[in-house]
């Protein structure tokens, strides 16, 4: 009877799944969290002079640590707040209103949204730096502009690269706000300003406050900006960075130690969330979704004019990469002169393009295949067990890159599986970070198609195993290709996890992008920024292709 009910084909599945999560997940953060405690011989054990949890009472106690802590908080609930301001208006824009050209407003703010972060921080120092573009054009009539860098500018791109993310959110929550809530609320003599604010905008607030966690833990776990943009503004991530890898006196224990406190700042932000969106949520089926709002000409215009400048500045870093990359450069100075010389004479592009392309391939690969397995086992196999698979596979989007990084570092680096720099332990760390996605897709279509048909396979002789691949995966294939192409796009720009697992020959795009801008060598930055921006670019314009175009493909 067990292994009727437990070891067949499905049943497998489960068990499969549990080992993953259990190995890749688990066992990472609880080493993680073990290493905050030891001592430096490896033990638990508090002696007089030294307590298991002497770097907790170090980090509450110095300044120089809680004021970081307290910098990332400053920096990502102001880039949370401002991305709020910008992303709600700008989407109820787009949707309601028939303003032109919102295929080019699409592809902006998606390439916005798959571009790494840190290019936009490189990007606003090649415009707004102290040998910026239009830092010079403004100096020539002498206008003196504040400075880009410190926490104003990481505040500034942080806002930009991230209100992407409130956007999609609030297009989706629009989509399921039935029109008649709006027709009554007008009947009732409500302006339609008054109907938004308090019919329309409560509706979607759970969509608000889903978008709002993301961009908080986003930003709360790059590092990258601020390193190139902060000059020396301290936040929590960079701080994890540098103890974990300085070869001068790092400190992998604090690192530890302040990557516990960087997850249990995320997770908190999730119940938060959570808890927020349950209570703000309301029971509502939607016949007709909202449609065009009919709006007179000078409306039209200012409208249209605020989203164009919103989405131009947002695209401009973008723009300024793929620019910069025909022109002539002297270390961080712009010539101006056309050329194609970078990308002839840059050297180690090849290199990180070979290993990104692997990497991303591989890595996608195996989400795809296990999280198709996983998403249909946790709607289609519902119990205990599934409920706890399917809440430890969205876990990874709570766990910041970083922090995955230094946890698969600390579990598999060293004794005795010895991955440290191997393209295996970067393409573990891309897959565990990454599976959401796949199994997110998966498990949101088959929510919404009926079992009806495999039944019937079943039924007729043909094995679970088949009868999933011959006619499951039929059925589910856009939801599988959708997250398949998303997987695809977000593993080539990540940068967080890598930065903490690669070596010189397991060099990416993103890092070389990140180690050239760092020496000054914007030219070559700018030529693999272009690559990278590309490379993530073409499975998006698939995704699109494929679904329409439609930002939903995106959630």
């Amino acid at each position: 009877m067990f292994r009727d009910r437990y070891l067949d084909f499905w049943g497998i599945v489960t068990i499969g799944s549990i080992v993953i999560i259990a190995v890749l997940l688990i066992f990472p953060l609880t080493r993680l969290i073990l290493a905050s405690f030891m001592t430096q011989e490896g033990t638990f054990t508090s002696t007089d002079n030294f307590s298991i949890i002497e770097t907790y009472i170090e980090f509450f106690s110095e300044p120089y640590y809680y004021e970081t802590l307290l910098n990332s908080f400053f920096v990502s609930i102001l880039a949370t707040i401002f991305s709020v301001i910008i992303g709600v208006p700008v989407a109820y824009l787009i949707h309601r209103i028939a303003i032109p050209g919102k295929i080019f407003i699409r592809v902006a703010i998606v390439l916005t949204f798959v571009s790494p972060p840190f290019i936009g921080a490189y990007a606003w120092i090649l415009l707004l730096g102290r040998n910026g573009v239009i830092t010079g054009w403004l100096q020539m009539i002498g206008i003196t502009l504040p400075s880009i860098y410190g926490w104003g500018g990481i505040v500034l791109v942080f806002t930009l690269q991230s209100f992407p993310f409130v956007f999609l959110m609030m297009l989706s929550g629009l989509r399921s706000v039935d029109q008649s809530l709006e027709d009554a609320g007008i009947n009732m003599g409500r302006s339609p300003f008054g109907v938004f604010w308090t019919v329309i905008l409560p509706l979607v607030i759970p969509s608000i406050s889903t978008g709002a966690l993301l961009v908080f833990v986003t930003t709360f776990s790059d590092f990258g900006t601020p390193m190139i943009i902060g000059e020396g503004y301290r936040v929590l991530a960079s701080l994890v960075y540098g103890e974990f890898i300085n070869e001068f006196g790092g400190n992998p224990r604090l690192a530890s130690t302040l990557s516990i406190l960087m997850l249990t700042v995320t997770f908190g932000a999730l119940l938060i969330q959570r808890q927020f969106a349950k209570r703000a949520s309301f029971d509502q089926e939607t016949v007709t979704p909202l449609g065009l709002r009919k709006i007179s000409t000078t409306k039209m215009v200012i409208a249209t004019f605020i989203v164009y400048v919103i989405v131009f500045t947002a695209f401009l870093p973008t723009l300024t990469i793929v620019v910069s990359s025909f022109l002539e450069t002297r270390g961080p100075l712009l010539i101006g002169e056309f050329t194609f010389d970078g990308y002839l004479t840059a050297t180690r592009l090849p290199v990180s393009f070979r290993n990104s392309l692997v990497l991303v391939l591989v890595s996608t690969a195996l989400c795809v295949a296990i999280g198709t397995l996983i998403g249909y086992v946790v709607v289609r196999r519902k119990n205990r067990i599934t409920a706890i698979i399917d809440t430890m596979s969205m876990t990874p989007y709570a766990v910041a890159g970083v922090v995955m990084g230094v946890s698969i570092s600390i579990s598999f680096g060293g004794d005795p599986f010895f991955l440290s720099g191997t393209s295996l332990i970067l393409i573990l760390s891309y897959f565990i970070r990454r599976l959401p996605y796949t199994v997110r897709s998966v498990s949101g279509f088959l929510y919404q198609m009926g079992p009806q048909t495999e039944e019937a396979s079943i039924n007729l002789g043909v094995p679970p195993g088949s009868t999933f691949l011959q006619v499951t995966v039929p059925q589910i294939t856009p939801a599988v290709l959708s997250g398949a192409l998303l997987t695809m796009a977000t593993i080539a720009r990540e940068f967080s996890s890598t930065v903490i697992l690669y070596s010189g020959r397991t060099r990416t795009l993103p890092v070389e992008v990140f180690a050239q801008v760092l020496q000054g060598n914007f030219g070559d930055a700018s030529v693999v920024g272009t690559v990278l921006i590309a490379f993530t670019l073409v499975p998006i314009v698939v995704l699109f292709k494929v679904f329409g175009k439609n930002e939903q493909v995106l959630l």
